[in-house]
């Protein structure tokens, strides 16, 4: 179950329509005889815009959660994993551990017993940032991941099944407090988050 995380569990469900985009600042420019020139920072974060599930009788939680945390203070999040993932992934142990210095693209994993598809988002326990798989791995091995690597992991924990979290915060426009559709089901459309770096 994807969606708002909080207390241990998840109080406000995705629905569709759901995207999650990678945002990477990129410059570009034309010269006047139309050739043109792009740079590409080295910066990048994860944007959920979604819908949320209509609540009734649990819809206090959320109500509360928007309020406590306005634009100012971070929330959690389930990551949505794509469905494709979910249908072709045969790996069925998360965390697993893996090892990868600053800087790198790539982690050497140990203790995974299926498949890992490439677009699998995952995490490490000893840091933040939320990567995304741009390979697949069967068993142990090398596992390719976008971005490079934050932080050096060693023998650290990867979660990658729909177990990772990735720490966010609402984005401007999101409703910070309730919406009610039809006098008892809470509906505050659609939310959009953004990775706290």
């Amino acid at each position: 179950m994807y969606g708002i995380y909080d207390g241990g569990q998840v109080i406000a469900q995705f629905a569709a329509p759901l995207t999650v985009r990678s945002n990477v600042p990129v410059f570009q420019s034309d010269t006047l005889s139309l050739r043109r020139f792009t740079t590409k920072r080295a910066a990048q974060r994860w944007e959920i815009e979604s819908n949320l599930e209509p609540l009734t009788f649990g819809a206090q939680a959320l109500f509360a959660h928007l309020v406590q945390k306005g634009l100012h203070d971070t929330l959690q999040v389930i990551v949505p994993q794509n469905y494709g993932v979910i249908k072709a992934r045969t790996a069925t142990v998360s965390p697993v551990t893996a090892t990868g210095s600053l800087g790198a693209t790539q982690v050497t994993v140990d203790g995974n017993t299926g498949l890992i598809p490439k677009g699998t988002f995952l995490k490490f326990a000893n840091g933040g940032k939320v990567y995304m798989a741009t390979s697949d791995l069967t068993g142990n091995g090398v596992l390719n991941i976008y971005p490079q690597l934050k932080v050096a992991v060693s023998g650290t924990n990867m979660y990658h099944l729909d177990d990772v979290v990735m720490t966010c915060y609402y984005d401007v426009g999101t409703v910070q407090g309730m919406a009610y559709t039809d006098g008892i089901m809470m509906d505050v459309g659609s939310v959009k988050l953004v990775e706290a770096l």
